[in-house]
């Protein structure tokens, strides 16, 4: 991948950080209002930019499970400490038992169960001279 120009570079950061706006990332980075929009446009169809901007997404979500693996850690804890807890009520504590084997994978399938009832009414016509009208 081709080395980015700065403005460049600076366009996809602020496209991340304003939830994906290319006119308003554009006009960040220094693009003119006036041409903001198109300038946008053509930048997200670049291939070097799309790379970059996929590069930049990993590297950001990879920073971001770094730094609420701890927090997972804790979240756990606390969960134990209230499914432990004798004195925390009964719907609390199950709660967290719940929660976390919800979250260790061993969450129940969910059923659904429907009970579904028709009627049907069916009409059949036969042809003359057949069944009671045979007599005649």
């Amino acid at each position: 991948m081709a080395e980015l120009r700065p403005q460049i570079m600076l366009f996809v950061n602020e496209y991340l950080k304003n939830g994906n706006n290319a006119t308003h990332a554009a006009i960040a980075a220094g693009y003119s209002e006036k041409t903001a929009s198109s300038q946008g446009s053509r930048l997200l169809k670049s291939v070097e930019v799309q790379q970059y901007l996929n590069k930049t997404e990993q590297n950001l979500n990879k920073d971001l499970r770094m730094m609420f693996a701890d927090d997972a850690v804790k979240a756990r804890e606390v969960l134990l400490e209230i499914m432990n807890d004798k004195a925390a009520q009964h719907k609390d504590r199950l709660v967290a038992a719940r929660d976390l084997l919800d979250r260790a994978g061993y969450k129940p399938i969910d059923k659904l169960q429907a009970d579904v009832s028709t009627e049907l009414n069916i009409k059949v016509e036969l042809p003359k001279g057949f069944g009671a009208d045979a007599d005649d």
